[in-house]
């Protein structure tokens, strides 16, 4: 059975949805996308697992925000309503940012995250080749901002998801298209209202005391994979998979290869 709600949060509200029975996992959406990213996951997961997952303000089922708030408060505010202690955190893209910074900011909360396709930005003292990895990152960057200075947000969101999942079959890739559009709303703001850990997590990788499954795949961008590599690497207790049919989104472009991924990261006292 599905259980669905809002939970009020200073200046707005989120929108959950819980199945299953279990250990609690909680799954943290990509940027553009929403709760139903995860249907298909969901269909397996909830069998061995209770699951959560949620919408970030301006996305999904969940309010739009008009000033500055805390991702980690929000993300803190869905657990307490949902009946959740600790978690396994599984975060895609900005929602592996945020999982593993929920990691830093409250490790009594979180039994391992599981990172995949983590999305961060600039690196800091990048090496020269994360550097050129963003060089080609921004090009991509600047194709968005041309079609958004346009107001061609369908246009936008076809090249975003064919930059970033090259692997989806054509289905999928549609779905991916239509969620960009029904949560346009992010690509359109001036400043994402958002406010993440200070300092960012991005700088202190070395801080996070619990385990960390990181996932990446080798048809991403090359700058994504290079910050699975600096996560791998920087965490202490890090294991790296990386899955050579797959791109950012795992669950679309290689779903039996992310199944047994995440079911390995789910297995208890490893």
């Amino acid at each position: 059975m599905r259980t669905k709600g809002f939970i009020d949060v200073p200046d707005g509200y989120l929108y959950y949805e819980q199945s299953g029975t279990g250990p609690d996992v909680v799954l943290l959406n990509g940027g553009l996308a929403d709760v139903r990213m995860w249907d298909s996951t969901v269909s397996w997961l909830s069998d061995s697992a209770r699951v959560t997952t949620w919408d970030c303000r301006d996305r999904g089922l969940s309010s739009t925000s008009a000033a500055p708030y805390s991702e980690l408060d929000d993300l803190a505010a869905v657990m307490d309503a949902a009946g959740i202690d600790r978690a396994v955190l599984v975060g895609v893209s900005d929602g592996g940012r945020q999982a593993l910074a929920f990691a830093c900011h409250r490790p009594e909360r979180v039994v391992r995250v599981g990172a995949v396709a983590g999305s961060f930005g600039e690196f800091p003292d990048p090496s020269p080749a994360e550097e050129a990895a963003r060089v080609v990152m921004r090009a991509h960057f600047a194709r968005q901002a041309e079609l958004l200075a346009i107001d061609d947000i369908p246009a936008a969101a076809a090249n975003d998801i064919a930059a970033w999942c090259p692997a989806v079959n054509e289905s999928d890739r549609r779905l991916l298209i239509g969620l960009a559009i029904a949560n346009s709303r992010i690509m359109t703001m001036t400043e994402d209202n958002a406010r993440e850990l200070d300092p960012p997590v991005k700088t202190r990788f070395a801080e996070i005391a619990v385990p960390v499954s990181v996932l990446v795949g080798a048809q991403d961008f090359e700058g994504t994979q290079l910050w699975a590599a600096r996560i791998a690497d920087q965490v202490p207790h890090a294991e790296l998979t990386v899955l050579p049919e797959a791109d950012h989104m795992p669950m679309f472009s290689a779903p039996a290869a992310f199944r047994q991924f995440l079911s390995h990261a789910l297995t208890p006292n490893r």
